[in-house]
């Protein structure tokens, strides 16, 4: 499991694209390149700025690449068990993929330290995710969802916790999957580095021979740090005797926009399971926006004086979601009275 007991980091974003500042991403925190691998190798790919957006035109000859690519001095580690999300403003005016179900004239890779990731594929009627490492083949359509990405600049955000991704758009869940590797396709021999064996890697554009689109893009961000802790309510807990049952609360310090999970045991100390408390375990299941979930705890009560006695909840194996103060103690109060031994004086008369 990706996920341990740690003190989260604070959420951190970084401003990787600012339209507002009149220049294209290339002016700022990304490299441009355009190129064609085919003779005569010219290339017909452009970029201009248009306040509020840079307009990327790639459909004039769909042999060229174009697109942006991070600079990595920009980029802020991307560790996807601490959870990051990436939001751009993009709007696709055009797209085409020339019958080739496996291709797209935009696509959005973003990798983390690790180069796990997604590769996203925008046609002007779905958005869908390449195949990654196992694939049949690599690079091939899987999963995806049918929405129109011409009708308007739209704010996206991916989102990846754990093995997670998930995409919004306008706040609304598109499309959620497990994240890939890309790391066994072999690129072809040339100048430049394999894009899917570079750590915190993001490009945005055009990246195949065969295809093309005119795009509308905007602001462009990157936040770390956004996996929800999950924690107890209470460290230590109180509970009278005659209390046979009450609730226990585990909270996570955010909502997350993904399914958080978390598994819990309530374990022995001078108490006895079963004897003096019901050994309960199981798995809570936080939904995307939910910020709690209850646990049952239920003592049983008997009628001997003894001291009082300990036992603890403990949380493991948290699932898109970091775990934080993990144990709660809790100590049953006994309210039995004591027995006493009584013994009557013997009396005697003279």
């Amino acid at each position: 499991n990706l996920l341990h007991a740690v003190s989260a980091a604070p959420q951190a974003a970084t401003l990787l694209y600012d339209s507002s500042l009149g220049s294209t991403p290339s002016g700022q925190s990304f490299s441009y390149l355009a190129l064609n691998p085919q003779p005569p190798f010219t290339t017909q790919a452009t970029q201009i700025y248009s306040a509020p957006v840079t307009i990327l035109n790639t459909a004039n000859q769909l042999n060229d690449y174009a697109g942006y690519t991070v600079n990595q001095s920009a980029m802020p580690t991307l560790d996807r068990a601490a959870g990051f999300q990436l939001a751009f403003d993009l709007r696709l005016i055009s797209e085409n993929h020339s019958g080739n179900n496996d291709r797209a004239g935009f696509s959005v890779i973003l990798l983390d330290q690790d180069v796990y990731g997604i590769e996203m594929a925008f046609w002007e009627n779905e958005i869908w995710v390449q195949e990654g490492n196992g694939g049949t083949p690599i690079f091939s359509h899987a999963e995806g969802v049918l929405y129109n990405s011409t009708n308007m600049l739209t704010s996206y955000k991916l989102t990846v916790i754990s093995n997670t991704y998930l995409l919004a758009a306008n706040g609304t869940p598109l499309l959620s999957g497990n994240l890939r590797q890309y790391t066994s396709w072999e690129p072809p021999v040339g100048p430049l580095p394999d894009p899917y064996e570079q750590p915190n890697q993001l490009f945005l554009g055009d990246d195949t021979s065969s295809a093309g689109a005119e795009v509308w893009l905007g602001n462009v961000s990157i936040e770390t740090n956004i996996a929800p802790m999950i924690s107890v309510a209470q460290t230590a807990v109180s509970l009278p005797e005659a209390i046979t049952q009450t609730t226990f609360i585990i909270n996570l310090n955010t909502p997350s926009p993904i399914t958080a999970t978390v598994q819990y045991k309530l374990v022995g100390g001078t108490a006895v399971a079963n004897e003096d408390f019901v050994a309960n375990s199981g798995t809570l299941t936080f939904t995307p926006g939910s910020l709690s979930q209850n646990i049952q705890i239920s003592l049983l009560p008997d009628a001997l004086p003894e001291p009082d006695e300990t036992f603890s909840l403990q949380l493991f194996n948290g699932v898109n979601g970091v775990l934080g103060v993990d144990t709660a103690v809790f100590t049953i109060q006994d309210d039995d009275l004591p027995n006493y031994d009584l013994y009557l004086p013997l009396l005697t008369r003279p």
